[in-house]
């Protein structure tokens, strides 16, 4: 056999099953094809009244927004009226703004499968990725990193405020035909966190 041809055949199993490997381990040619695709999703919020015993305890509802194409986007985030009892610093009409990045992502069968049936929260958390947002809103600003790995999607976030700063965690689950959120989280005055007081909040998209 000639020796070009032995060794480009050699070079071209190499190349394929090396490429295989890539595909597999990284969603590399996924990652690819999802670059080139455009996207957005609207979807309303709602979180439940902090103390349902307690009748001045209201819940907020509004709606987000995700628009981006293939590895960036934006979100943006309007609590109906929640700037009539919330601060300045904290939130205003003008709502809360994100841009993002998925540093890795793989899509996979069940990804495909989902979209195919139009169920695009299935296809969220049937994709494996990871990722990261800066989030800006009344007077402070915040980054959150987040991953997905086809059975839990959580994520952790830091906000510095003018007058408070925020750090916590969060994970996401599908219920039913909504997605509750969980977070668990601490606040306290601006650069002091020995004086921190803990939260446990709920919510679904």
């Amino acid at each position: 056999m000639n020796q070009k041809i032995l060794t480009i055949g050699v070079i071209l199993i190499v190349a394929v099953s090396g490429l295989a490997i890539l595909e597999v381990s990284t969603g590399f040619f996924s990652g690819l094809v999802f670059d080139q695709i455009p996207y957005n999703y609207t979807a309303k919020v709602w979180i439940p009244p902090t103390n349902s015993n307690d009748p001045n305890s209201g819940s907020l509802g509004g709606f987000y927004k995700i628009n981006g194409k293939g590895r960036n986007f934006d979100f943006f985030l309007k609590l109906s009226g929640a700037e009539k009892s919330e601060s300045p610093l904290d939130y205003t009409e003008d709502g809360l703004n994100g841009t993002g990045h998925l540093d890795e992502i793989k899509i996979t069968f069940g990804t495909i499968q989902s979209l195919l049936n139009k169920n695009v929260k299935g296809a969220m958390f049937n994709t494996t990725f990871k990722g990261h947002m800066n989030l800006s809103c009344a007077a402070w600003t915040g980054v959150t990193y987040f991953q997905n790995d086809n059975n839990n999607f959580t994520g952790n976030f830091t906000i510095d405020g003018v007058m408070t700063d925020w750090e916590g965690n969060y994970t996401l689950k599908q219920d039913s035909f909504r997605i509750l959120g969980v977070s668990d989280f601490i606040y306290y005055p601006n650069k002091q966190r020995s004086a921190a007081k803990n939260v446990q909040k709920s919510y679904y998209l």
